[in-house]
This record gives C-alpha cells, sequence and structure tokens, in this order.
C-alpha cells in the first residue's frame, strides 16, 4: 500500500510483497543452479564431442545468469523486507531493482532461444544422456519464464495506465461541476467495464442470456464501487484482516461472559420458535435442497451406498416419477432426488415437485409433503454455482411492495430469485395440487444461505394468499431486507445464525465498516507486512482468544470503529493512498438512493447459536446455547477461522442437534437475551 508504480503504471501489488515470490524464486534457482554446475563438472569432459562446445558455453551462460539474477533477487527480498505497509519509503529504490531484474529477463529469453537452437539438433558423437539433461535444463528454463509470465499477468492492472484517484474532485480543484461530473462517470464507467470483463471471464459458464448479461453489470457495479476508493493490494487486505482478528479476539476476552438463564426468552410466545426440534426438523428439508452433492459431502463414507438404493439410471429425462412427482432437470440417475429422499426421510410419493433448474436468478427447489409435522415445505436451495454466487453479488436493492409497511426493499439478486419460485408456483398450480391432497396442513418455505434469502422474500410474496405460513431461514444473508421489511417478518419468520458465520454479517453496509477498520489497523501498525502475514498464519493455526497478545502499534491503541477519513492523515507524507467523497457528497451528486446507502438486515426473529465451552479437541464438538438477537446484532464482521466453516449447513444441523438432546433433557438452551452485538 499503495500498489507498486512501474513502468509507468500502478501494479496489484506493493514494494513489500515481493519478499515471499523473491525467496522462492531464490531457492528454484539455487537448486537450479547447483544442479546445473554439478551437471557441469561432471561432463564437461563428455562435452568435447561435434557441437560439444556449443552445450558447454549454454551451460556456462546459465550458471553465469543464474548467480546474477540471484544476487539482485537477494537485494529485491532485502528491500522489501523495510519498512512498514504505510511507511514505504525505505524502498524506495525498488522500481530501480525491479528494472535492473527486468533487465535480465531480455539476455536469459535470448539465450533461452540460443539455448534451444544449439541442443535441440543432432549432435554426433556426443553422450545421449548429457545432451538429454542439458535439454531438460532448457525446458526447465522455459518454464520458469512462462511462469514468471503468468505471475506478471495476474498483478497486471487494467485501470493501472490511469491515476484513478485524480477523477474526483478534491484532486482537481478550479473544475466546472459539469466537468466534475463527467470525470467521476468515467473513472465508474471504466473501473466497471474492468470488473465486467473479468466477472464474464470468471463465470463464462453461467451463460450469457439476458439475465446473466444484468448481472454481469450489476456485480461489476457494486465491486467497483467499492474498491474504487482505495489503493489496496490483496496482500495489505491480507495482512490488515490478520490485525483485525487478533483485536477483535483481544476485545472479546475482556467481555463479562454471559450467564445461562432458565426462564423463555422468547419476545412471542410462538410455539414454532419455542421447539427447537421443529426447527432442527427443517433444517433438513434446506440440507436437502442441495440434493446429492451436501450428501455426499456430509456422508463421505456410507452416501455412495445409500444414494444407490434411490438412483435410478434410466431415466435420463425429466418428467414425473413414481407416486406422480415431477421432477425437472435432474440427472440423468435422478440423484439429486435421491439426496432429498434421503436427507428428509420421505418417501417419493411425498415429492410433489422439484426443480434444479439453475440460472442467474433463478435457483432450484422443491415442494413437499411432511406428514410428520402436516406440513407442505417449500425448499429452496442455497449457494452451489457461479450462477448462483452472481445472484448473491447483484446486491442493488429493489423494491418489495407490502401493503400497508413503508421502506421496503431487498436485496435485489435474491428477490429476483425468490419472485421466479413464486412465478412458477402460481404457473404450474403447484402448492393448489399440494393442498388438494393435504387440505388441513400448514405451509413451511425454508432454505439455507442464499435459500433462505430467497425463502424470507418467497415467504413475503406468498403471504396474502397463505397467511398462515411460517419461515425458517438458516444462515441467510445479512445484506437482505431494509428495517421495515424485517420488523415485518417477525410475524412469520425464524431464523438461525451459528457462530461468527460470516454470511448473515454480509452487506454493503458491513463491507464499508469492514473497510474502514481495516484501513485504520493498517495505518497504526508499525509492523512490517511479512511479520504481520506470518504471525497473521501462526495465530490463526496455533494461537486463540486467551492468548492473543497486542500487535506493535501506537502506544495507545486506535479505536477500529472510527472512520477511516479521522485516520488518513496518520499515513506519512507522499503516500498514494486517498479515499473518495463520503456517502453524504455522492448523495449530494444524485449516485447513490437511500436503498443503495440505507443498512441491510436478515429477516424474522433470529437464533444465534454460541459457543459456550470450546471444543477439548479436533475431534470434540463445542458445547453450544442459543441467544435471542436483534436483527441489528449482526452489523460487525467478524474476521475468524470460523467465519465460513459455521456457514456449513452440516455445521448448523450438528448444533441445532445438540442443542434438542440439550432441550429434550429437561434443561433450558438458551442463554440471556443479547441485544448488543459480541465480537
Amino acid at each position: 500500500m499503495p500498489g507498486l508504480v512501474v513502468f509507468g503504471r500502478r501494479w496489484e501489488i506493493a514494494s513489500d510483497d515481493l519478499l515471499f515470490p523473491g525467496g522462492l524464486e531464490i531457492f528454484i534457482r539455487a537448486i537450479w543452479l547447483l544442479a546445473i554446475s554439478i551437471v557441469y563438472n561432471e561432463h564437461r569432459d563428455v562435452l568435447k564431442c561435434a557441437d560439444g562446445n556449443l552445450l558447454a558455453a549454454y551451460l556456462i551462460g546459465v550458471i553465469v545468469q543464474l548467480c546474477l539474477i540471484i544476487v539482485i533477487n537477494a537485494w529485491i527480498v532485502h528491500v522489501s523486507m523495510q519498512g512498514t505497509i504505510t511507511n514505504y519509503r525505505p524502498r524506495k529504490q525498488m522500481p530501480s531493482l525491479l528494472y535492473v531484474r527486468f533487465a535480465l529477463y531480455i539476455p536469459e529469453l535470448a539465450w533461452d532461444i540460443i539455448g534451444t537452437y544449439w541442443t535441440f539438433r543432432d549432435h554426433v558423437g556426443c553422450d545421449r544422456d548429457v545432451v538429454a539433461i542439458v535439454e531438460g535444463a532448457v525446458i526447465f528454463s522455459w518454464i520458469v519464464l512462462v511462469l514468471t509470465a503468468v505471475g506478471i499477468a495476474v498483478i497486471f492492472d487494467p485501470l493501472g495506465s490511469r491515476n484513478r484517484f485524480s477523477y474526483w474532485p478534491e484532486e482537481r480543484p478550479g473544475l466546472e461541476s459539469g466537468e466534475t461530473d463527467q470525470l467521476i462517470t468515467s473513472a465508474r464507467s471504466a473501473a466497471a467495464r474492468v470488473w465486467e470483463n473479468r466477472c464474464k471471464v470468471l463465470c463464462c459458464c453461467a451463460g450469457f442470456d439476458e439475465h446473466s448479461q444484468n448481472a454481469f453489470s450489476d456485480v461489476a457495479q457494486v465491486i467497483s464501487d467499492f474498491f474504487q476508493d482505495v489503493d489496496l493490494t490483496p496482500s495489505d487486505i491480507a495482512a490488515g484482516l490478520a490485525l483485525l482478528q487478533q483485536e477483535q479476539d483481544r476485545h472479546s476476552i475482556t467481555r463479562d461472559p454471559m450467564s445461562i438463564v432458565t426462564t423463555q426468552p422468547n419476545p412471542q410466545g410462538d410455539p414454532r420458535l419455542e421447539d427447537l426440534g421443529l426447527v432442527a426438523h427443517y433444517m433438513k428439508f434446506a440440507m436437502a435442497a442441495y440434493g446429492w452433492p451436501l450428501y455426499v459431502y456430509s456422508n463421505p463414507l456410507t452416501s455412495l451406498c445409500q444414494l444407490s438404493t434411490e438412483c435410478s439410471c434410466c431415466s435420463c429425462t425429466s418428467g414425473q416419477v413414481e407416486g406422480g412427482a415431477l421432477i425437472m432437470s435432474d440427472n440423468c440417475c435422478r440423484c439429486n432426488l435421491a439426496g432429498i429422499l434421503q436427507h428428509t426421510g420421505l418417501m417419493a410419493t411425498d415429492v410433489v415437485y422439484a426443480t434444479f433448474h439453475n440460472k442467474v436468478y433463478e435457483i432450484p427447489f422443491f415442494v413437499a409433503l411432511d406428514h410428520d409435522r402436516r406440513s407442505v415445505v417449500v425448499a429452496v436451495r442455497g449457494t452451489l454455482s457461479l450462477r448462483d454466487a452472481l445472484t448473491d453479488l447483484s446486491a442493488e436493492s429493489e423494491t418489495i411492495d407490502i401493503e400497508g409497511v413503508d421502506g421496503t426493499f431487498a436485496h435485489k439478486g435474491i428477490l429476483q430469485a425468490a419472485s421466479f419460485i413464486h412465478k412458477k408456483l402460481e404457473e404450474e398450480n403447484i402448492l393448489a395440487n399440494a393442498f388438494w391432497k393435504v387440505p388441513d396442513y400448514s405451509l413451511v418455505v425454508v432454505g439455507h444461505s442464499l435459500g433462505a434469502g430467497a425463502a424470507s422474500l418467497l415467504s413475503i410474496l406468498l403471504r396474502p394468499a397463505y397467511p398462515r405460513l411460517f419461515c425458517y431461514a438458516y444462515s441467510p444473508p445479512g445484506g437482505l431486507m431494509s428495517k421495515s421489511t424485517a420488523e415485518y417478518t417477525k410475524n412469520f419468520t425464524c431464523s438461525v445464525v451459528l457462530g461468527k458465520d460470516l454470511v448473515p454479517r454480509l452487506g454493503i453496509s458491513t463491507m464499508e465498516d469492514l473497510k474502514s477498520k481495516l484501513i485504520t489497523a493498517i495505518n497504526s501498525s508499525d509492523q512490517p507486512k511479512y511479520k504481520i502475514l506470518v504471525g497473521g498464519v501462526w495465530y490463526t493455526l496455533c494461537g486463540s482468544a486467551d492468548q492473543a497478545t497486542p500487535s506493535s502499534t501506537t502506544a495507545s491503541s486506535p479505536n477500529l470503529s472510527q472512520p477511516l477519513l479521522d485516520e488518513i492523515t496518520s499515513m506519512p507524507p507522499g503516500a498514494a493512498y486517498t479515499s473518495q467523497p463520503d456517502d453524504s457528497s455522492l448523495r449530494r451528486q444524485g449516485e447513490a438512493t437511500q436503498s443503495q446507502v440505507a443498512p441491510l438486515y436478515p429477516p424474522g426473529h433470529i437464533i444465534h447459536i454460541v459457543e459456550v465451552e470450546p471444543a477439548s479437541s479436533c475431534l470434540s464438538q463445542p458445547t453450544y446455547g442459543a441467544v435471542w438477537v436483534d436483527n441489528g446484532h449482526f452489523s460487525n464482521i467478524i474476521v475468524n477461522p470460523k467465519m465460513l466453516s459455521d456457514h456449513m449447513p452440516d455445521a448448523v444441523m450438528k448444533a441445532l442437534d445438540q442443542l434438542v438432546q440439550v432441550q429434550a433433557r429437561g434443561l433450558q438452551p438458551f442463554l440471556q437475551r443479547r441485544s448488543q452485538p459480541v465480537v
């Protein structure tokens, strides 16, 4: 931080990022130098054959080049270790060293071309084994050059030739308002085009229909707007996250532990919320929506045998199966249907409809009859493909109409997915046919992750026709719906969040908050980046909250909740990091609407499953408790290795099963109600 500027452009790498790649190259080339030296020393007498002098000359040239490259790389590594992330002045000679290093690629490339010509031809009278060794050296040299080219392509910044920050009015005084708007528009358009092209390349298998094209544009705009006001390299972000993790852990161990209480904290007294067995029961349906992949993941040893009893390898077309279920877009053996049956314990006759059709804004779901709980269940699948990821990332807000409620808007991509399911249910009379069979059953909508978000929004769309429906949303997205919409869903929605799960905390507002804290942590650290990264890896693997030690920061640790702009002045003069205008100025320019800048929340009443006692070993499970929390509880992202593992549906299922066992023994699995976030 900032990005390295060489050859007149910015790159996605900083001057202190060259320690590890430089050290790796030194290691590889040192081994190569040793091998070439041994070959030359052992076989130089054999190289006196015809054209052997050319082979010997090539080996000598390689040895000389390797010595020079190792020396300059060692110098680069030494300089890269100097200074801190924001104080890059001790590394000011890095561009000059890189120019020298680049200059060495020219003779290396030329020598490899010459060596290829000399080596890969007939050598009369020369030992074939020695010639093969020299040929191997030439091939290895080409591999190194190709890998170097790939590395350069990875760190290439398509916008590096332009100064992104000079587009902003603060950096260009004296401009007319029209010129200012034009500059801002030009900068954003350029960044959005780059990210859109990246999305198309990375998600090329997602298709290029109208929905996909719209998703590419929406995702590109969100990402470009988020990153446009910072000059951070990927390693800067990794270092900042490492600092934040330790800082958050230090804060967490200073809090008073929560005491277990014996009174039921459910604010509504709704039996659908009080019975954890019911919550765990419908989690099986949310898992079943993932089909066979999640079943194989959850049961790696026995899944294939169990699925084989349900799969039918004579069913290569969509359509009805025995019992009348309509199955769409399953694979040839109908393994996804088999996964549904294994997860839920249902019979094939209990499945009314299942579609595994998957496009952007169109996600799989199934409808089944749950005779045990006398309900018709609509289960929506979570993220399992790049198409689903594009739906997740289409994070702009869109209005959802709710009679009698103002300020209702929601995540655009997930709302589109919910609307797709709603339309499908209506057009094909799926729910009408189900309730024709079981008219006295209730309607339950469930889902996990993306499926949880779609299920909660689908419940809003279905509620006018089915006022007694209920929704269970497991690990729902945090940036899902406006405050008024979340309050409305408390009448019929229960969300479940496990531990430090990232997804319920993820939204544009929380990401902006994380970015602010990350920059503050980086600015306040006086450690070099390599020490932060190595220390972060060690802390993650071997550390714990009670072992957290203060990082090398200023004497008074900064408040990481302070705004980013308050800390910018702490950077050394000449630093290239700047920040764009704040949200208020953007609103004055008409660039943001209320729905784009207002925070979004997870739906309904929320059960937060928390660790009461950590696991005693890698093979054991923590002891869990349950806490009722407000929708605004997940307003901060917790940086922790469990931020991803706690989102996995099998982890949520195991935690719920444990709580059900506690409740079955007549104990109270709930902790006292908590209104403030715990980091």
